[in-house]
């Protein structure tokens, strides 16, 4: 539902044949207040995870300052809300994959841009070099890795919990199948 608009479209003659498909959404049955509260407690899961995982690894490493605590954190949040927005999605296609990785290329270049060429841009400390310095450290790759996938545990888990179970979609498809397979039987 969250990602709706990278859904394609039904063909008239299904969408006649499978009112269901629209049922669900047109009472918004996917928009509920229960919804809203997981979403917001995900999402303070989500911020907590990347900041206090970050903040413990780092805390005991003399080598790492601000600026990289700070860029690791903008790195875990920029691929937690990519991989966010894949779980989201319905359809896993071209273009949405397209958009992540334009998106993704787009974030990694202007860091990589700006912090190459960004002697004395902003008051206090340089941000000169920051992505480069940490790019070249295993804990950054090993605790971004790490952050990733205990933010986003819980909405993967949930969601194939969902999905296997309670799905209205794939419920109303296996039903068809059942009753059209009891039918074939009947003949």
């Amino acid at each position: 539902c969250a990602a709706a608009l990278f859904d394609q479209h039904v063909p008239a003659e299904r969408a006649l044949h499978e009112p269901q498909l629209y049922k669900y959404t047109l009472h918004a049955r996917c928009y509920r207040m229960w919804s809203y509260w997981i979403n917001i407690f995900d999402a303070i899961w989500q911020s907590t995870v990347i900041f206090f995982i970050a903040y413990y690894t780092y805390e005991n490493h003399a080598d790492i300052d601000a600026l990289v605590f700070g860029f690791s954190l903008a790195f875990s949040m920029t691929i937690t809300s990519m991989i966010h927005v894949v779980l989201q999605t319905t359809r896993i296609n071209i273009p949405l994959i397209s958009s992540i990785l334009l998106s993704f290329l787009i974030f990694l270049g202007f860091t990589l841009i700006f912090d190459g060429t960004c002697f004395e841009c902003l008051n206090g400390q340089s941000p000169y070099y920051v992505s480069y310095i940490a790019f070249r450290q295993g804990i950054f790759w090993f605790t971004n890795l790490f952050t990733i996938i205990i933010a986003m545990l819980p909405r993967f888990v949930a969601k194939c919990i969902y999905n296997s179970t309670r799905n209205p979609l794939l419920r109303n498809n296996q039903q068809n199948n059942i009753s059209s397979s009891t039918q074939d039987t009947h003949l």
